[in-house]
């Protein structure tokens, strides 16, 4: 709950309003299955690739100290907060620039404005999971205002620029973080590495387990495979946007529909079965 009192004198817990989709075990493990990757084939999805597969990624693996087949907690604590901060950006740039370009040219957006917002938010929600789990040092919080800083204006003038290169960098972006989460799944699943020894044993956080619904007894490697599951799917939203004109219409629309249909009949069971509306109790 705030520590401030509501304007309204409403006092009311905290709900997000922005349904993400509710991952089943077996859709989780379906995706699981496989990590396919985009090949590049124009300059401009040779020049992303190249920038997030090779700059990027090795550069990030370097300075956090991240060792893909047995990483330490250490390493990943630094990685995660600086990867989520990072990773809402895009959407919500993208987002911005065609509301903008929507106002100024007096013209639709075809539905791409809300799967935009609701990835910015998803990547948001990842970072307030993963800082119920870290601690963030000021060394990291540095990190963190820098990161966005530089990649707001690099990324704001891609979008205006070409706006196929940002959803094709994101794209590529999202390959190395659903690798990343794969890893992590795996080496906290197998004894003797050194995630099994410090995280198999962690509980999944309340803001977690109200956000994908999770069973009141997940533990945290349960939230990361749902964290990989988000990830997959913001790979192939971006990497279908980088192949469609900027008019065509969002083929993602009706599964926001579906998702929100189905929060709101669970909600709706909830009540019943409660006798009280859902009310999450932790307050992002």
């Amino acid at each position: 709950m705030s520590k401030h009192e509501h304007p309204l004198k409403v006092k009311k817990a905290w709900q997000n309003p922005m349904q993400n989709h509710v991952w089943s075990k077996a859709e989780i493990e379906e995706r699981m299955k496989d990590l396919p990757t985009h090949t590049p084939e124009t300059l401009t999805d040779k020049a992303m690739h190249f920038l997030v597969k090779t700059l990027l990624y090795h550069t990030f693996n370097r300075i956090t100290g991240f060792n893909p087949t047995n990483p330490t907690a250490k390493s990943c604590e630094w990685r995660l907060i600086i990867l989520e901060s990072v990773a809402g950006v895009p959407g919500m740039v993208a987002a911005g620039m065609r509301h903008f370009r929507s106002l100024r040219t007096l013209r639709r957006d075809y539905g791409w404005i809300h799967t935009l917002l609701e990835e910015a938010e998803n990547e948001r929600m990842h970072l307030l999971v993963c800082l119920k789990m870290f601690n963030a040092s000021h060394l990291t919080r540095f990190a963190v205002v820098a990161a966005q800083y530089t990649m707001v204006g690099f990324l704001g003038l891609t979008y205006l620029i070409h706006p196929k290169a940002l959803h094709r960098f994101v794209g590529y972006l999202e390959e190395t973080a659903s690798k990343t989460y794969f890893d992590l799944v795996t080496a906290v699943n197998t004894p003797g590495t050194h995630l099994h020894r410090e995280w198999a044993h962690l509980k999944a956080p309340q803001i977690a387990i109200d956000y994908w619904r999770m069973d009141k007894d997940s533990m945290w490697s349960d939230v990361l495979m749902n964290l990989f599951a988000d990830e997959t799917n913001h790979r192939d939203v971006n990497h279908t946007f980088a192949t469609m004109k900027n008019d065509d219409p969002n083929p993602y629309v009706h599964k926001h529909l579906e998702d929100a249909a189905k929060a709101w009949q669970v909600s709706s069971k909830q009540t019943i079965n409660d006798g009280t509306s859902a009310k999450p109790a932790t307050q992002p």
